[in-house]
């Protein structure tokens, strides 16, 4: 460190050597850097423009755009102009009228039939629960007796066991067809004691 003092203005470093009152700041970045999501959008952008630039043109097909121009139909030319012939209409010509309300009174038929449906209405709120009579429920509908019911699980018992039945349990047998033709004496026999 002395080569250095020696190189050095004495001013100069005690300048920098000095007591100095210096404050405190807050330093801020000026120039951030850019967000991930960020970075990932441009990095997308930039792969479909280059995407784009990589494209084939060759393989584009040559198309004709054709103009098609809608003329617009009856009805709505017949509404427009009667738009037109609406806001060309002389209201000077019109005369002035005054509005009668009329109010349509209910005849007898509907306040009776109104006062009926009140009526009805009333008696059902203010109906005496203690007037009702206890009723007994008969089944119209009973359930089979318990023969029945077993005989039922037999037949569907049966039933299962003959499609469950396992034919490879089965042996196989022979059958002999035998027949029994009379005697001679037998029919001799039956020849005397019928003549």
């Amino acid at each position: 460190m002395a080569a250095t003092e020696q190189k050095v203005d004495p001013t100069l470093l005690g300048a920098i050597k000095g007591d100095h009152k210096l404050k405190h700041v807050d330093t801020s970045e000026k120039n951030p850097l850019p967000s991930m999501e960020v970075l990932d959008e441009e990095k997308k952008r930039e792969t479909h423009l280059q995407d784009i630039n990589k494209f084939p043109r060759s393989e584009l097909k040559r198309t004709i755009s054709q103009e098609k121009t809608v003329l617009p139909d009856v009805q709505t030319l017949a509404q427009e102009k009667t738009i037109q012939n609406i806001n060309q209409f002389d209201k000077t010509g019109l005369k002035k009228a005054e509005t009668v309300e009329k109010k349509v009174l209910p005849n007898s038929e509907d306040i009776g039939q109104e006062k009926k449906e009140t009526e009805l209405r009333k008696s059902i709120g203010e109906f005496d629960k203690e007037n009702l009579k206890h009723a007994t429920m008969n089944e119209k509908n009973p359930l089979p007796p318990k023969d029945a019911i077993e005989e039922e699980k037999k037949q569907k018992e049966f039933e299962s066991s003959i499609q469950g039945f396992q034919r490879a349990s089965l042996k196989k047998t022979s059958v002999q067809e035998k027949s029994c033709l009379p005697s001679k004496e037998d029919i001799e026999a039956e020849k005397s004691g019928k003549a």
